[in-house]
């Protein structure tokens, strides 16, 4: 099941997204897919869609987004001379709304007030009390090493000031309730990826091209999507443990070799197809129906004569010149 956009459906690629999305939910919902909940990108097109059509559906947040904009937020206002302390947070702060996410059980108060600790734990306190109830970190009590070995922040200094608007920034606690799930998007990025191989952004392609490419990158997704974690020879998992993109050591599984034996089926298929002489390369089942009217090219208004078009551009030409040429004139007299 895909939906192609034509750039043509819409004004603008935004507009695509929104037009692509509804299309698609709809065929879903359509079809009898039960689904419960959507997951996005914190797109604001795609988030009144789902506000003013789909209300009865569950919405959430892929929390990597989030942690991603804190994090940006953050080192912008660390980069500021006068916030310079926020600096050595700003890695904690993007794995705490990680942590505050996953741990929320599905609770947006808890989530909130998970979210919003924060801001006592990079004041070296510990212990706090809040709507008459007493809280405390989730992490192991401190030693005094620990404790004086790092640089906690000064309460109702610069630096924790601009780490509260970040923490508190009403745009963000209006989304927590979107983020209690903790639903990712990775999967989709995975298949986005795998798309670029058979369809690269820097090349054009015909509708039907397009729509072929399309269908063999989700063959090729659907085949690759359940692979288990790669063994080494003794049998156990295989880790790696380098990151070159943070270019710090984590620990991360690897997975099995992606496989490409759906493309012998899929070859297979083609030559016995090729061999029935019932079928014939004419035969309606070879046309592909367009879900749309796809117009000879993309621009708004009919193609005009070749003709006209050179003749007002020599037209135009003309009459720059003979501005060009007056003010020319005109200057001369001057002096």
């Amino acid at each position: 099941m895909s939906d192609l956009i034509q750039v043509s459906e819409a004004t603008s690629s935004p507009v695509m997204e929104s037009v692509g999305f509804r299309r698609g939910l709809d065929r879903l919902l359509d079809s009898g897919v039960s689904v419960d909940v959507v997951t996005i990108d914190r797109a604001t097109s795609i988030r009144k869609i789902m506000r003013e059509s789909y209300p009865e559906l569950r919405h959430q947040f892929d929390p990597w987004h989030g942690a991603k904009g804190v994090k940006k937020k953050a080192t912008a206002a660390g980069r500021k001379k006068e916030n310079k302390d926020l600096q050595p947070w700003i890695k904690s702060l993007g794995n705490h709304f990680w942590w505050s996410c996953s741990s929320c059980g599905g609770d947006e108060k808890e989530l909130r007030r998970r979210w919003t600790s924060f801001l006592y734990h990079v004041c070296g306190i510990h212990r706090w009390e809040q709507d008459g109830q007493e809280y405390k970190c989730y992490h192991d009590d401190l030693t005094d090493d620990q404790q004086k070995g790092k640089k906690w922040l000064q309460n109702g200094c610069a630096a924790c000031n601009a780490l509260k608007a970040v923490v508190l920034d009403k745009n963000l606690l209006r989304d927590l309730r979107h983020l209690t799930l903790f639903k990712h998007t990775g999967a989709l990025e995975v298949f986005h990826s795998s798309m670029l191989k058979y369809a690269e952004k820097r090349r054009h392609f015909t509708y039907v091209s397009m729509q072929a490419r399309l269908q063999l990158s989700i063959m090729d997704h659907n085949h690759n999507v359940g692979r288990q974690h790669d063994l080494t020879k003794s049998g156990e998992d295989k880790y790696v443990f380098h990151s070159k993109q943070s270019n710090q050591w984590v620990v991360r599984k690897l997975y099995e070799p992606t496989s490409q034996d759906f493309r012998k089926d899929l070859v297979q298929q083609v030559i016995l197809r090729r061999l029935d002489k019932n079928i014939r390369l004419g035969d309606q089942s070879f046309h592909i129906h367009h879900p749309v009217s796809i117009p000879v090219n993309i621009g708004p208004t009919p193609k005009p004569n070749k003709d006209d078009l050179t003749g007002a551009a020599a037209l135009a030409s003309s009459i720059l010149r003979f501005c060009i040429c007056g003010m020319m004139s005109s200057h001369s007299r001057q002096q």
